[in-house]
């Protein structure tokens, strides 16, 4: 007798586990897209900036100590009121209840093409805004006066050169005339 042959028998491959396999993977993929929109969609939340240790006892009182010897200082000071106009011209010197009218330009028409304006106390110390005070005060120095120079219009609307040489008319009225200036914007005052 001959032996049978044998008989094979092709089954075909299960499909179920590959598709349940590739619907997980794409249902997560879902799932972690929304995350990242989400994440996304809200604001990053703004870094906290850390706040420093408190100083020590000895150096929180030194700086206590100074602050009201600088407060000493302004207040022993006799102010004037230095008023700039938007145009770059001091109109007025308020010394108490004193009001001096004046037409002091600040600003010239610069010969160089990069800068149409320039100002007069880079190029005299004269011109400056201290010096100015001085002349009109009739004193050798501002030694015993607080210069505040008040613009007519917020810091951010004056003439780029008006500004800067505002600014750097504080330094100089301490070095030039041994007085103290400084610029209060009136965007900041409140009436």
């Amino acid at each position: 007798m001959r032996p049978r042959a044998r008989r094979r028998v092709h089954h075909t491959p299960d499909l179920t586990s590959l598709l349940d396999v590739l619907f997980i993977i794409v249902f997560v993929s879902l799932i972690r897209a929304s995350a990242v929109q989400q994440v996304a969609a809200q604001p990053a939340p703004k870094p906290v900036a850390p706040t420093p240790p408190p100083p020590p006892a000895h150096v929180a009182a030194l700086r206590a100590a100074a602050l009201a010897n600088l407060n000493a200082d302004l207040a022993g000071r006799t102010a004037v009121v230095v008023r700039v106009t938007a145009a770059g011209t001091i109109d007025a010197l308020e010394l108490g209840a004193d009001k001096r009218v004046l037409d002091v330009p600040l600003l010239e028409h610069s010969a160089d093409p990069d800068a149409a304006i320039a100002y007069l106390g880079d190029r005299s110390a004269e011109l400056r805004v201290c010096r100015t005070v001085a002349v009109h005060l009739g004193v050798p120095d501002l030694a015993k006066h607080l210069v505040i120079i008040a613009p007519a219009v917020p810091l951010a609307d004056l003439k780029r050169a008006l500004h800067r040489g505002l600014h750097e008319d504080l330094l100089r009225c301490l070095a030039d005339q041994h007085g103290i200036a400084t610029i209060v914007d009136v965007a900041n005052v409140k009436p």
